[in-house]
């Protein structure tokens, strides 16, 4: 899947102009979306399905409180904080915690809400660490919250981008609720 991200229209088979070539968290083929709903802790992590005309690349956001989720949405907007009770997301929506003491997943999701709402969306997943953080995709908010507050890298392949399914599969994330 590494390359394939780079260039969505090109993997896509359409224009860059094309909506349905941008990446977005939509879930294309999604019937019915599911809550994502609270959290357990500050600092937790939702993945959830999504698709874009053909292709899958999922989504992941992070709970900056128990009720508030930190999240970069897709091509179009910009990160924002939302209401965990009213965010809907195409399942299975996969909540889970960060191999940490309560004390660091506070300091990271401090990090996305202070420093990573009102970014404008980064379509570069393949390179996405090395980017600067005027843009942002997400996976790349949650692993740069981690990685800049408290060092923690949420990378299951350790590559030069992180993707959703990267975090979601990294050995320091532990899965404690599934909706599907």
């Amino acid at each position: 899947m590494a390359g394939l991200l780079v260039a969505p229209a090109q993997a896509a088979g359409t224009t860059a102009s094309d909506p349905a070539a941008t990446a977005s968290s939509s879930g294309g083929d999604c019937k019915e979306k599911k809550t994502v709903g609270n959290a357990r802790n500050r600092g937790d992590i939702f993945h959830s399905h999504a698709k874009t005309a053909d292709w899958d690349h999922d989504h992941v956001g992070m709970y900056y409180t128990t009720k508030t989720i930190v999240e970069a949405p897709g091509v179009g907007s910009k990160s924002k904080s939302v209401t965990a009770s009213t965010l809907k997301k195409c399942g299975p929506i996969v909540k889970m915690y960060v191999k940490a003491k309560q004390s660091s997943r506070d300091k990271a999701a401090d990090y996305a809400y202070k420093h990573f709402r009102g970014k404008s969306y980064d379509l570069n997943f393949a390179g996405n660490k090395a980017s600067n953080t005027d843009y942002l995709n997400c996976s790349e908010l949650v692993w740069k919250a981690y990685k800049y507050a408290v060092d923690i890298e949420l990378d299951k392949n350790g590559g030069p981008g992180v993707y959703p399914d990267d975090i979601r599969d990294d050995g320091s994330t532990v899965t404690y609720q599934t909706i599907r």
